[in-house]
């Protein structure tokens, strides 16, 4: 009768523990953030606040490095869109200091 005593005191004691313990939980996974890439470019944007303007284009929003490019994307936005689905990296016109 003393062993069933102590049997079932350990066994309580455990069960108590193992149900009062805190169990680990796993961090859910950070999703990655999105990369912002400007269309006309090719320059990554660091966020969302930092891109210089942005369109829409077919339902998906497209964000610009710099002011000058939105104008450039919404000319010819088909242009941009293709060229950023081959991953080319179309450069805006260069200016030249020949003049």
């Amino acid at each position: 009768m003393k062993a069933l005593l102590c049997a079932s005191a350990i066994f309580l004691t455990l069960a108590g523990a193992a149900l009062g313990s805190p169990t680990k939980k796993h961090p859910a996974a950070k999703p990655k953030p999105a990369v912002l890439v400007c269309p006309v470019t090719g320059e990554t944007i660091s966020s969302i606040k930092d891109a210089a303007g942005s369109s829409v284009y077919k339902g998906k929003r497209y964000y610009f490095c710099c002011p000058s490019c939105k104008p450039m994307f919404d000319a010819n936005p088909a242009k941009y869109v293709k060229a950023a689905a081959a991953q080319k990296k179309p450069l805006p016109p260069m200016k030249s200091d020949k003049a």
